[in-house]
């Protein structure tokens, strides 16, 4: 399970920020909890902002995570590392992007972390130790500055590969891509971040892949049906029918059944589209095995209680068995609410007027030095701007 990312600058992130999955202190949901060696760990985090304050610009920080590492392994030469400097500071335009993460799996905790321009990776770090509420020595394995890398112990076998490993090549990306020797901490560690979902895939998995891998399975099929008709009683199933194109390649497209009639899948709203993809990554998620989804946005297309069974099937550990987590951002307040989110589960950004992107959330916050209530109606404040975080709305009128 992730928990805890760092971020400085990319895109409207100036300063260093912190979104934190420990939980904190708090007393309540702690049936919401997942617990790792004595840590209490958070299933869920929900930012909230108003627009341009840099909530995207957090989902795409975590994203470029994920991506440099999966993917870094690929590029060559013309490609460009994926980063992005804050552009409005001509200090910060000239300096690296710095990212780091801490996970854990089993009961071993990964600090890992780079700092990279497009051009080129100048450190990077990996460090574990065992997971633990008490600090325990960390343990090192990699140290690199720009393109020397110095392994420690048993992982100085890796040093036979250093030549291989371009300026633009993550070490993690590397090692762990090749399953090298069957390294148990590398191999983890890569399979951690293959799991883990950036902000927008499922708007790039196209229907006909659906369709083909997963309805023409029908247990998946049906829970599917299940789930769709919560909300939306009108269809009644979901047909695959295999086609071909002019090439002779096989298509599958997707039929919704409503009584006897069947019709193409696309004319269905874009909120039911939207659910077809998604569903794949819940069923994947939540009963397949643990992971984690980033989503900008997600209340888009959405009816808000839908938004509401979502954030339920996370926080339901008879759902949730895997412990996957979600970090979704939104403007829709229906979870914004102290019986739907713990008030470490809620974040908050907003820009200084530096024009930096700030992250804080409601469980750190203070309003006249007393921190905020359990029992306080969240979204009703919020909107009071007792929070922060909303837009400066000008209601004068000119003559």
């Amino acid at each position: 399970m992730l928990l805890q990312v760092r971020i400085k600058n990319y895109r409207s992130i100036g300063d260093e920020i912190i979104l934190d999955m420990a939980a904190g202190n708090g007393r309540d949901h702690p049936n919401f909890l997942h617990e790792k060696n004595g840590v209490k760990i958070l299933p869920i985090a929900a930012i909230y902002g108003s627009n341009a304050s840099g909530k995207s610009n957090i989902i795409k920080a975590i994203s470029a995570i994920i991506f440099n590492i999966k993917m870094s392994h690929t590029y060559g030469e013309k490609d460009f590392f994926l980063t992005t400097p804050y552009l409005y500071n001509d200090t910060l335009v000239a300096s690296p992007t710095e990212f780091e993460i801490f996970i854990v799996i089993g009961d071993v905790e990964f600090q890992y972390g780079f700092i990279a321009t497009i051009n080129e990776i100048i450190e990077e770090w990996l460090y574990t130790r065992k997971m633990s509420k008490h600090e325990t020595k960390h343990n090192k394995i990699l140290e690199r500055k720009n393109n020397e890398f110095a392994y420690i112990n048993k992982y100085k076998k890796f040093n036979e590969f250093d030549d291989l490993i371009t300026k633009k090549t993550l070490a993690l990306s590397f090692i762990g891509n090749k399953n090298i020797n069957h390294d148990i901490d590398f191999s983890n560690l890569f399979k951690w971040f293959n799991f883990a979902i950036p902000s927008d895939y499922d708007s790039a998995v196209e229907t006909n892949t659906i369709s083909q891998v997963y309805f023409n399975n029908k247990d998946f099929k049906n829970k599917f049906i299940k789930f769709i008709n919560e909300f939306d009683s009108s269809i009644d199933d979901i047909i695959i029918k295999e086609n071909k194109d002019e090439n002779g390649i096989k298509k599958y497209a997707a039929y919704t059944k409503h009584g006897k009639n069947e019709y193409p899948f696309e004319i269905e709203s874009d909120g039911t589209k939207k659910l077809y993809r998604l569903f794949v990554l819940f069923d994947w998620l939540l009963t397949l095995r643990s992971g984690l989804l980033i989503y900008d946005e997600l209340d888009i297309n959405l009816h808000p209680l839908i938004l509401r069974r979502i954030v339920n099937m996370f926080h339901d550990k008879e759902i949730n068995k895997m412990g996957s987590q979600l970090i979704f951002t939104s403007h829709n307040l229906i979870v914004l609410d102290r019986h739907e989110l713990r008030r470490d589960e809620i974040w908050f950004a907003e820009k200084d007027k530096r024009g930096f992107t700030n992250l804080y959330s409601l469980d750190a916050f203070k309003i006249y030095e007393k921190a905020v209530r359990s029992d306080m109606d969240f979204s009703k404040n919020y909107l009071a701007g007792r929070f922060g975080a909303i837009p400066f709305l000008n209601n004068s009128e000119e003559n």
